[in-house]
């Protein structure tokens, strides 16, 4: 009994981070970086870096009571990737990092991740 207690609690805990699609305004783009991302604790810090209809999307996945956002954004070679690892401990700490590509295209990057509000977070790398 106590087993499948356990089992429950497990499987109802919420995940330590999550990748959401929505999409922020362009704006954004002069307060962020790949490793200095715009920190949305409410809906209305929301509201400064997302139009109308990605608001309500974020709110949607978005529990601010419980999580926060984290919104990366930057320019780069389009084969850019912004990766991430979650190392194992309580709480657990996210470290993200970017893969630069190897093409020479300029172009906008954006990323938005929901990070449960316990979490540690950092980025390695500083350009």
């Amino acid at each position: 009994m106590a087993a499948a207690c356990m089992t429950a609690g497990v499987a109802s805990a919420q995940e330590p981070i999550e990748s959401i699609t929505v999409k922020p305004e362009n704006s954004v783009f002069k307060n962020s970086n790949f490793n200095k991302p715009v920190v949305v604790k409410s809906k209305e810090e929301a509201a400064k870096h997302f139009g109308k209809e990605a608001v309500a999307s974020l709110v949607k996945a978005v529990d601010f009571k419980k999580q926060f956002v984290l919104v990366f954004a930057w320019r780069g070679s389009g084969g850019d990737q912004l990766n991430y690892t979650v190392a194992e401990s309580f709480p657990e700490q996210i470290t993200f990092s970017r893969q630069f590509g190897r093409t020479r295209d300029l172009r906008a990057h954006a990323k938005v991740f929901a990070l449960r509000s316990n979490v540690k977070w950092s980025v390695k790398g500083r350009r």
